[in-house]
């Protein structure tokens, strides 16, 4: 059956646009382009669309929510964040520190690491600490000038390039705990050939990918200013915690709820997706593993060309062969992902510092005899429609996450995998790397490098993949909770989805 997204697409195509109106369904179109078959359509879903209009409010009222001055408050993110990575075993496999790193040309360290401290004063988050534990939180702002920024000098180092690597895995590898009194970290080095660099880690709990990306942007500003360059004005961003405000109240008002009370039902009606082997995809703690690979120029170049001749972006290719994969492998033809995403919508919160990850549920249907174009243009009906109801959610099942205790904290999450996409780099960065030679070889499929099992202790998807663009290469990351999907089924995911990626755009 059709969804009620690509209903209520497919009618819109044809400027048929339905609304409410006091709860009631209205529709506007032009003369006589409303068909009987349309009109027997909508009376026969018209609870559900309803359902999902009054959704689609309510996530339009939520992307346009105003900043709010208050008391310094939690955001709901951060609420959920503290659930999921708090408590003694933290850090361990690995940290989720996000890692910040990046070089300037002709800097003193001296100037960067005083662009870095305007930076942390600037932005509140970056000063936040924990200054009550428990089921309530409470913050407070550490002063930007307590920040202590160590120094180190490679300006003599033979091979400055990896004394720079060494760096740069110490300060991102060192794990902050999110009970410490400074959640931000920083060092400045001295490079050979007069160059410097900033390495800055943060607990997730006060940074996200985004946000890497928006702090060496200033850096680099700063220093153009001291230097006398031009530097291209940028509106003022939203400072976090006044946003997170306005998130929070529209989140337990009436709307709120409404759209919580959609997801609810929408996570109801989904069916469990099991592996070959037949285990349930459900997540789970329990061993990991981690595979990764890296794809070249030429494979991205390739890719770039087929979202140009279907005017998508790469993005959506990627999604594609990524579900049509996970479609041929559990041959199930409708079933849901998660695709993480970045609340920085809006122009004013382009700039905003914190931890503004997100992700979106994606219902998809991967039909048989379906072209690839076909699937793309399905899954773009259905993301658009996650984002137009978007609820501010991290990993786990969104309402217990987005309104603690509507629901068990066990409550099985039944959407396996999770897809994250994202550009890696400022501008200035990617520019630098397009005209860099190509580095991943010609090797296809790309030798893939499984690493040891870990033992992870929070629950999390069975599948999960994870892509960075380089601009010039992009790196890859497809994890398995060995637990539901044992090494058969991993093996031969990997090889669908290899085998989907040659015939969708072979190499």
């Amino acid at each position: 059956m059709t969804s009620i997204p690509q209903l209520v697409a497919r009618l819109e195509s044809r400027s048929i646009i339905l609304s409410l109106a006091d709860g009631q369904l209205r529709y506007r179109s032009p003369r006589d382009a409303l068909t009987e078959a349309d009109r027997a359509v909508i009376r026969e879903r018209r609870d559900a669309l309803i359902d999902f209009l009054a959704a689609r409010e309510a996530g339009r009222a939520l992307r346009m929510i105003e900043p709010r001055d208050g008391p310094l408050t939690t955001s709901v993110g951060q609420d959920m964040y503290y659930r999921f990575g708090s408590g003694p075993l933290q850090g361990k496999p690995v940290s989720l520190n996000i890692g910040m790193a990046g070089s300037f040309r002709n800097a003193r360290a001296a100037d960067v690491a005083d662009a870095v401290r305007a930076a942390v004063a600037r932005h509140e988050s970056l000063r936040t600490r924990i200054a009550r534990h428990g089921e309530v939180l409470e913050l407070a702002l550490n002063p930007a000038q307590d920040l202590q920024i160590e120094f180190e000098d490679l300006s003599d180092a033979q091979d400055g390039d990896a004394a720079g690597r060494a760096v740069v895995a110490e300060i991102f590898g060192n794990h902050i705990p999110v009970e410490a009194p400074w959640l931000f970290r920083a060092k400045v080095v001295a490079l050979p050939g007069g160059d410097a660099a900033a390495v800055m880690a943060a607990n997730h709990f006060i940074s996200d990918a985004g946000t890497r990306n928006i702090l060496l942007q200033e850096i680099q500003d700063w220093l153009d200013r001291k230097a006398g360059r031009d530097v291209s004005s940028r509106p003022p961003a939203i400072p976090y915690y006044a946003y997170s405000l306005g998130e929070r109240s529209f989140l337990e008002g009436a709307q709120g709820a409404s759209l919580i009370d959609y997801w609810r039902r929408w996570y109801g009606r989904q069916a469990v997706m099991h592996a070959p082997s037949g285990a349930a995809m459900e997540w789970g703690a329990g061993t990991r593993i981690v595979n990764n690979f890296t794809i070249p120029r030429r494979a991205l170049e390739r890719v770039n060309a087929l979202a140009t001749e279907h005017g998508v972006t790469p993005f959506l290719v990627f999604l594609g062969i990524f579900c049509l994969a996970m479609a041929r492998w559990s041959k199930m033809e409708r079933f849901p992902v998660r695709v993480l995403g970045d609340k920085r919508s809006r122009l004013d919160l382009a700039g905003t510092v914190g931890l503004m990850f997100c992700a979106d549920p994606v219902e998809i249907q991967a039909l048989p005899g379906q072209d690839f174009a076909q699937l793309m243009r399905a899954i773009l009906v259905e993301y658009e429609a996650s984002l137009a109801l978007r609820l501010p959610t991290l990993h786990y099942f969104a309402p217990h996450f987005v309104r603690p205790d509507i629901e068990p904290a066990g409550y099985p999450n039944r959407i396996p995998a999770v897809f994250n996409y994202y550009s890696g780099g400022t501008a200035r960065e990617r520019a630098e790397r397009r005209d860099a030679p190509d580095t991943a070889g010609t090797t296809w499929p790309p030798a893939v490098t499984r690493l040891p099992p870990q033992n992870w202790t929070r629950r999390s998807a069975p599948l999960f993949l994870h892509l960075m663009d380089m601009g010039n290469e992009m790196t890859a990351s497809l994890h398995f909770l060995a637990d539901v999907v044992n090494e058969t089924d991993e093996q031969a995911f990997i090889a669908t989805l290899f085998g989907v990626w040659d015939e969708v755009v072979p190499i």
